[in-house]
């Protein structure tokens, strides 16, 4: 691979057809993110089942990742158009059905009025409007604006510092996860959470689904989650930072420490990391991305994050196939340019699958090994490898086709699919035979294989073994 961390394209209007898919595919789209926060599942469906015909047509691994919309807090409507709210105004939010205008409007969060207080402070449409609460009776909502704007139908309101009472997973998001789950997806994103134990609902559905190795992804961006960072990191598969609602609740100049902290604890912990938000906003309408955006990516890009994520310029932008392409070549050239100290882990493994990894990697650059090959069932083998970041090339073979489209956000993964095997000199032998059939290999290099054993053990990485291409195939050396 020229480039090891891999995108995340979220679909949408602009990113529909087949041939608008594929050729994203092309470009170098590693994960289709479905945002459940739009659309109807017939259109989610749809652009599922074009990306795995693309996957097979390309002939690359592409996964598919499902975003929990979480529990939105919005303003009703306003039935005669937007509002200007002015420094010193007083207004009110209730939960009554009423329309909205510049004195009052309604919201969609039935808690509001029993989760705030006096003093707080509420923000709209991603905090351009600011507002104080200045009391508190039965449904309504009283408040100053501090900070003016204009407001409108369905803007999303937040509440930094407040502790919201409402479900980790609203009743939207149960009845959209059980749509994923049966229709196939690789992996779930959940939107707001708030600590480690707002995992264990969704985790009981994938259960109840017969699908409990469903990746499940934490979305960081509440001020709760970031106290509870470490944990959060332990109880779920992976993380996302959504820097967008991060940056609204919390204040702007913590953002790039908890971008920086959440990557530090998720490879430590062999988790997938993607950096969201933001990243190539210009590019929704101009064929060019700014310089501070290019600097953005090519900073989380050497911080060590697995993935770098897209929203709106892909999914309704007018350039989506050029900003994946610009976004390829970005993190090629800073991965390129990048120190490999900056990517060295100091913690010391704990498990035997952990220390197994890590001699993996050190094995390999003694014997100046061509690849670093990860025999997996459940994708656990290669995510230990990938948190060392190599530059050798790794390569995952594995007998599950889920395993593949998971690995796909893993950095500087490339997947395969092999056949079953019983025994470890067949699986070498696969390994062996892939190689020189795709010319990864010559007769002759070596290669070093971590894998559990006996093979179809899924999470017991056990055995190392330094490789001479051609010998399981008995071919003889130039």
């Amino acid at each position: 691979m020229s480039r090891r961390a891999k995108i995340v394209c979220t679909l949408g209007p602009a990113t529909t057809s087949q041939e608008q898919i594929t050729a994203l595919i092309s470009a170098g789209m590693d994960i289709a993110r479905l945002n459940m926060s739009h659309g109807n599942h017939g259109d989610h469906l749809v652009r599922y089942n074009h990306v795995r015909a693309g996957s097979d047509a390309t002939g690359r691994g592409v996964g598919v990742l499902a975003d929990l919309q979480g529990p939105k807090i919005r303003l009703g409507e306003f039935p005669g158009g937007p509002v200007r709210l002015a420094a010193g105004d007083e207004f009110v939010i209730t939960t009554e059905d009423i329309p909205g205008d510049a004195r009052e409007a309604s919201t969609t969060y039935e808690g509001l009025a029993d989760d705030v207080r006096v003093g707080n402070r509420i923000l709209i449409d991603d905090g351009n409007v600011q507002l104080d609460v200045t009391g508190v009776s039965g449904s309504r909502v009283y408040l100053r604006v501090v900070v003016g704007g204009k407001i409108s139908d369905h803007k999303g309101i937040n509440l930094p510092g407040i502790n919201v009472s409402a479900p980790a997973l609203p009743e939207k998001d149960e009845h959209d996860l059980r749509w994923a789950l049966a229709t196939g997806v690789d992996m779930v994103a959940m939107s707001f959470v708030r600590t480690p134990d707002d995992a264990q609902l969704a985790r009981k559905i994938m259960q109840d689904m017969g699908r409990p190795g469903v990746p499940l992804i934490a979305k960081i961006e509440k001020p709760e989650a970031v106290r509870f960072l470490p944990d959060i990191v332990d109880a779920f598969d992976g993380i996302m930072v959504a820097r967008g609602d991060l940056g609204v609740e919390l204040p702007l100049e913590q953002v790039p420490a908890v971008q920086a902290q959440a990557i530090k604890l998720a490879r430590e912990r062999a988790r997938p990391v993607i950096v969201a938000t933001q990243m190539l906003e210009s590019m929704i309408n101009s064929p060019r991305p700014t310089r501070a955006e290019v600097s953005d990516v090519a900073g989380a890009v050497t911080q060590g994050a697995d993935a770098v994520m897209l929203s709106a310029e892909s999914s309704v932008g007018a350039y989506p196939i050029e900003t994946v392409a610009t976004m390829s070549r970005i993190v090629a050239a800073a991965e390129e340019s990048s120190l490999l100290s900056e990517h060295h882990l100091t913690r010391r493994p704990t498990t035997t699958g952990g220390a197994i990894a890590r001699a993996t990697v050190e094995v390999g650059a003694i014997v100046g090994a061509k690849a670093l090959v990860a025999f997996t069932l459940s994708g656990e083998t290669a995510r230990r490898l990938a948190r060392y970041r190599s530059p050798i090339p790794l390569l995952a073979f594995t007998t599950d086709p889920a395993t593949r489209s998971q690995l796909a956000l893993t950095w500087g993964v490339e997947t395969f699919i092999v056949p079953e095997v019983q025994h470890t000199d067949d699986m070498v032998h696969e390994v062996d035979a892939a190689l020189i059939r795709m010319n990864r290999c010559a007769i002759g290099d070596k290669i070093v294989i971590v894998a559990g054993s006996p093979p179809g053990s899924p999470g017991k990485t056990n055995a190392l073994r330094v490789h001479r291409i051609g010998d399981a195939i008995n071919l003889p050396y130039p």
